[in-house]
C-alpha cells in the first residue's frame, strides 16, 4: 500500500512540475505599427526577456541548433511584405552552452521590424511570432504569440491610390 502512495505522489509531483514548466513564458511580446510613407508601414515586434533568458535570431546558420524566431503572417490581399524583417535590440553573438555552438541570440530585448506595403488599410494584418527561449540550463518548447496590427491612417495613401 505504501509503495502505491509513493508512486501516486511522485506522479502528482511530476504533473505539477511539468505543467509549471510549460506554463512558464520568459518573453513578453508587444506590437506596434508606424507609417513609413509611400503607403508602407513598419510593423515592430518587441520581445522583452526576463533576466537570464534568451531567444534566437531569425537567421540561424545551423539547423542542428535551436528553433529560430519566425514571424508568420496570415495571408491576405491587404498587404505585401517588403524584404525580410530586420533585427535590433540586445543582440549578442556568443558560444551557447546549451547547444555547444556559436549563435546569434537576443538578451533582454528582441526587436524585429518588418516593412509592408499596404493594399487595403481597412483590414488588420494578423499572424503570430514563434520563438524558443533558453537560459544556461534548459530550453522551453517554442511558443506562439498572436498579433493583430490595425493599420494607422496613412498620410496621402488610400486603398485606391496605391500602384499595383
Amino acid at each position: 500500500m505504501r509503495t502505491s502512495l509513493h508512486i501516486f505522489l511522485l506522479t502528482l509531483f511530476a504533473v505539477f512540475f511539468s505543467s509549471a514548466l510549460f506554463a512558464q513564458n520568459p518573453i513578453k511580446w508587444s506590437f506596434t505599427a508606424k507609417d513609413a510613407g509611400n503607403c508602407q508601414v513598419d510593423l515592430t515586434f518587441t520581445g522583452i526577456l526576463e533576466d537570464g533568458w534568451y531567444t534566437y535570431s531569425q537567421f540561424l546558420e545551423n539547423e542542428e541548433g535551436p528553433v529560430a524566431t519566425t514571424i508568420n503572417f496570415e495571408e491576405g490581399a491587404n498587404f505585401k511584405l517588403i524584404g525580410k524583417a530586420a533585427e535590433s535590440g540586445e543582440i549578442i553573438k556568443v558560444h551557447d552552452v546549451i547547444f555547444d555552438m556559436n549563435l546569434t541570440k537576443f538578451k533582454h530585448k528582441a526587436i524585429l521590424t518588418q516593412r509592408v506595403e499596404i493594399l487595403d488599410p481597412s483590414k488588420p494584418i494578423t499572424g503570430y511570432v514563434n520563438c524558443m527561449t533558453c537560459n544556461d540550463e534548459m530550453c522551453l518548447p517554442p511558443k506562439d504569440a498572436a498579433f493583430s496590427f490595425k493599420i494607422p491612417v496613412l498620410a496621402g495613401c488610400s486603398a485606391n491610390s496605391t500602384n499595383h
